[in-house]
């Protein structure tokens, strides 16, 4: 896969950054925020640009790795003396987020996938498929 960084887009990508850095340091308040965010934000913008994810599922994926982070940081702050340890909050941050990301991910790649074989199906004018949880009706004991 190849990928070109044009003047078109190179707004996107600084505007990504730019609102997840400002909307992390208005949660966090510290510059490890401001850079969870702007990881985040880029992190949507590749998401959109260069894999080609639409927007309305991306930007809810990258606030929901935003929101892992935050609660993954916040803990181990809260463990932490105050202002003792941003490097272990940034790293919890961190790992927690790409582990919520990625969990997000096979969720909406799985949900994505079911909608778009169920639309193909009907297209084709198939029956739809089902969860395979059906059983045969059983004739009655009467």
């Amino acid at each position: 896969m190849t990928f070109e960084v044009t003047a078109s887009k190179t707004p996107l990508f600084v505007g990504s950054a730019a609102l997840g850095g400002f909307a992390a340091w208005i949660i966090g308040q510290t510059m490890t925020w401001a850079m969870v965010g702007t990881v985040i934000g880029l992190g949507i913008a590749i998401l959109v640009l260069v894999f080609g994810v639409r927007p309305i599922v991306a930007i809810p994926v990258g606030i929901g790795a935003g929101i892992g982070a935050y609660l993954g940081g916040t803990i181990v702050g809260v463990l932490c003396e105050p202002k003792g340890c941003p490097a272990f909050e940034a790293t919890a941050a961190t790992a927690t987020g790409l582990g919520t990301l990625v969990g997000i991910c096979m969720v909406v790649a799985l949900a994505t996938r079911s909608f778009d074989e169920y639309r193909e199906a009907i297209d084709r004018g198939a029956e739809p498929p089902t969860t395979g949880c059906s059983t045969p009706d059983q004739p009655s004991s009467d």
